[in-house]
């Protein structure tokens, strides 16, 4: 899985848990996720100046932004963001959400989930 977030202040990017944090690549602006495939992409709505320019077409994104900021909010869904959370409840899910995209697997196209009991 690889991850790439735009998360300017470095308070912030030290809260990305360092057991998945390898995982995890930062970029500076949009114009670096036209190198990058990314599955997730995480967004700092706060800190960007043009949201629309990290919503690429195939990726999820997560935004998240101060909960008082609602038109901000507002205009990432609008946008097309999969996800908008307030700062506080992204910052706690985070390590959930990191989780659950690099430890499970998604199974081969055609096939189902196993039975195993």
């Amino acid at each position: 899985m690889t991850v790439v977030a735009y998360v300017p202040n470095i308070f912030d990017r030290s809260r990305f848990d360092g057991k998945h944090r390898s995982r995890v690549r930062f970029v500076d602006d949009a114009a670096e996720l036209v190198k990058l495939t990314p599955e997730l992409v995480i967004v700092d709505l706060d800190r960007c100046a043009d949201p629309a320019s990290f919503t690429v077409s195939g990726n999820r994104t997560i935004g998240f932004g101060s909960h008082v900021d609602a038109e901000v909010l507002a205009e990432a869904v609008k946008l097309g963001f999969d996800e908008v959370l307030p700062r506080s409840r992204f910052f706690r899910q985070l390590p959930d959400i990191l989780a659950d995209l690099t430890s499970q697997p998604q199974p081969p196209t055609g096939s189902l989930p196993s039975d195993e009991s």
